[in-house]
């Protein structure tokens, strides 16, 4: 054989085969699924520190004023885990209802790790707002009467906070109670609760909890009860108020960590 040909020849395998070998040691990683564990939101109903176990039982606030609830109910949307550096995880949610007879809400699964706090809207994105309680995936969401603005959900769309009782509208605290009604919607009143910092861990196909207090007695701050026509918010008019501005404000406080 001619000596520049074998040459040529054992350069040319021996490229072929380094190409070949290279290819075959760095394979594309597979995309691989990443570990997930349930999120549930553990909600307690609160006035003060004494927690609501039933409707119309009479307690007393904390500055001594007497309250009974006949509803209590809210949607919770946008759901967010905060992430030990800061970032977001947005939990996949159509949103959920939470009704004072079930403490826990399902939010969903999400990754396995540790996160710092959460964060959440009351109400509903307007997305969904626009929606009839007939549309599939949101029946069992939207088609609830009581969350309506109306007698129809639409136009008017849905009530984020649904709160009503009676309560003692006296100054001197000694009187007999009054009724009250609140249902909180449109787009403009969507709220979003960010909770301070406290970490929790989610794990591999376990339940993780989220505990919480509502403690409704924060919703009355700032409003002046003697004036009756601060004690009722029911129809969608009624949501451009003044007083559904201090309304708002008072439902980012009523959400606290339960310790």
């Amino acid at each position: 054989m001619n000596y520049k040909l074998g040459i040529f020849l054992v350069i040319v395998c021996f490229s072929f085969f380094t190409a070949c070998k290279k290819k075959d040691t760095t394979p594309l990683t597979p995309t691989e699924s990443v570990p997930t564990g349930q999120l549930k939101f553990h909600l307690h109903t609160f006035i003060g520190e004494n927690e609501v176990d039933a409707y119309g039982i009479e307690m007393m606030m904390p500055d001594g004023r007497m309250i009974s609830l006949n509803m209590a109910q809210l949607y919770i949307s946008d759901i967010q885990l905060v992430k030990l550096d800061g970032s977001y995880y947005n939990v996949p949610s159509n949103g959920v209802l939470k009704v004072f007879e079930s403490e826990s809400v399902t939010i969903g699964n999400v990754p396995v790790g540790n996160y710092k706090s959460v964060r959440f809207n009351v109400g509903l994105t307007p997305t969904v707002n626009a929606l009839e309680p007939s549309t599939v995936g949101y029946v069992n969401l939207l088609n609830q009467p009581e969350m309506w603005l109306s007698s129809t959900a639409q136009p008017d769309g849905y009530t984020f906070f649904n709160f009503s009782g009676s309560i003692d509208t006296t100054v001197a605290k000694t009187g007999g109670k009054v009724a009250f009604e609140y249902k909180i919607g449109t787009n403009a009143n969507l709220t979003q609760i960010e909770m301070p910092a406290q970490n929790f861990t989610i794990y591999k196909d376990v339940v993780g909890y989220v505990h919480m207090k509502i403690e409704y007695d924060h919703l009355f701050e700032g409003v002046q009860l003697s004036n009756n026509a601060n004690l009722h918010v029911k129809t969608k008019a009624d949501n451009a108020l003044p007083i559904v501005e201090t309304l708002k404000k008072n439902i980012q406080k009523l959400f606290i960590y339960e310790n």
